[in-house]
């Protein structure tokens, strides 16, 4: 335990409780009617987080500017209920979404706090929380496994996905999450001198990025692992800037992680791009003629009521072949989501409602029951680009103190929000229970980069 604390019975309790609820929340976020479990452990979490907040004295032992992230994340919060009070375009549905998602992700956004704080009072805690990370991949993988059995052979990825619970992007998501937190754990233990328990737990981070790689390939889902990949580049060229800097012989040893996250990253990709959906080698051409949207309105449709469209023929590339469904729809519903932000910089004030909403409070004609697809879109339909400025400024206070503390935790930091960047822009990340998982790991961000006055962090 760190000194300084009011280290009694009541903090180690509530420490397990809140490792207990959050452990129990990365297992069933991701599940189908599971909501009256999640809003227990919810309120389990949030009873167990406030007294260790309370007693770890969090908000007492900083200054307004040390605690900039976590107040500007609270700012988004109130930005929500002013947004209600004097913007809204549908009061009776943002208030719904305000008494039940939004209510939630202030409850998530609480337990993360508490979570940071009792995994940096408390060495023990930590691996029950990273192992967590890792089991929806396994739960993916495993189902993955068992309905190839079924089937009597290996099934392609296109096929598995229509046969699981799982939507891709629930995969994909905690694919990012998961690597990306382990990518910042890898960072710290190569910067650290190496022992018998250190090389332990970097094979076991490695297994793990293999793990959710994988996950994300048998989900067939481009934009996981997409990012995922990207994380491990993002990796693999830290460890060559630090292997070059190192003046002693010592430099070698981060070849060899390194080496094997290249090998790695070459094997998946070629993996993906075997089984994956069209799409990847025309995706330029296809974006800009997807982004084109006065020659075309399929956009206005769901891929199911395309045969509505009459007059013209799907959107074809130089090729002569049609541009990819995936990307042709995730670019122009983007593309008029934009749009639509431009004209309306208020927002809509639905975070499950934007995109369609707003269409049909401008009078579009559209048939659409979905979102666009990209996060940071959806947000900025939904409170537009006052809440949009506000995610940014959270964003960017977090890889500012992450970067000037430079610990373990600053650096989980640093990684989930350089992962949640681009993922944003091209997974629905802003929907429904998704909405709520980033909230909860934006605010373990935020707890982690601002850390705990007083612990003496093992620094680089």
């Amino acid at each position: 335990m760190v000194p300084g604390f009011d280290q009694d019975k009541t903090f180690s309790y509530c420490s397990y409780a809140c490792l207990v609820a959050v452990v129990g929340l990365l297992t069933i976020w991701v599940l189908p009617n599971t909501i009256a479990l999640r809003h227990v452990l919810l309120g389990i979490g949030v009873i167990a987080s406030i007294p260790i907040i309370k007693k770890s004295h969090f908000f007492c032992r900083q200054s307004i500017w040390e605690l900039l992230p976590l107040l500007l994340l609270g700012s988004l919060f109130a930005w929500v209920l002013i947004h209600f009070t004097f913007f809204s375009l549908d009061r009776d549905l943002e208030l719904q979404e305000l008494k039940s998602i939004w209510l939630r992700a202030f409850a998530a956004s609480i337990i993360a706090i508490g979570l940071s704080i009792s995994l940096m009072s408390d060495e023990r805690l930590k691996p029950y929380f990273f192992v967590s990370l890792f089991v929806v991949p396994l739960i993916n993988l495993g189902a993955y496994i068992y309905l190839s059995y079924e089937n009597g052979g290996l099934l392609l990825p296109a096929d598995f996905v229509w046969k699981f619970i799982f939507k891709k992007i629930e995969a994909a998501f905690f694919g990012v999450i998961s690597i990306s937190i382990a990518c910042a754990n890898l960072i710290y233990l190569l910067s650290k001198k190496f022992d018998k328990n250190s090389l332990f737990a970097v094979v076991l981070w490695f297994i793990g990025i293999t793990l959710a790689l994988v996950s994300s390939i048998v989900a067939n889902t481009k934009n996981g692992v997409a990012i995922s990949l990207g994380l491990c580049l993002l990796f693999v060229m830290i460890l060559a800037y630090k292997a070059l800097r190192q003046k002693s012989k010592s430099w070698s040893a981060l070849l060899v992680p390194a080496l094997f996250i290249v090998m790695l990253l070459f094997g998946s990709w070629k993996v993906h791009t075997q089984f994956a959906s069209q799409g990847w080698g025309t995706l330029l051409e296809d974006v800009q003629i997807s982004s084109n949207l006065e020659q075309h309105n399929f956009w206005r449709y769901n891929s199911p009521h395309w045969n509505k469209v009459t007059g013209e023929n799907f959107p074809t590339n130089s090729r002569g072949i049609d541009v990819a469904g995936n990307t042709y729809e995730r670019v122009a519903w983007a593309t008029q989501g934009i749009s639509l932000i431009s004209e309306h910089p208020m927002g809509f004030g639905s975070i499950n409602r934007s995109f369609v909403g707003m269409l049909n409070y401008t009078k579009v004609q559209q048939e659409l029951d979905s979102q666009t697809h990209s996060g940071w879109i959806d947000f900025g339909l939904a409170f537009g680009v006052p809440g949009l400025l506000i995610l940014s400024a959270v964003f960017i206070s977090i890889l500012l103190y992450g970067i000037r503390y430079q610990n373990q935790f600053s650096q989980m930091g640093i990684w989930l929000i350089a992962a949640f960047i681009p993922f944003g822009v091209i997974a629905e990340i802003c929907y429904k229970h998704n909405f709520e998982i980033l909230i909860f790991f934006i605010a373990f961000a935020a707890a982690s980069a601002v850390g705990i006055k007083g612990i003496k962090f093992q620094t680089k």
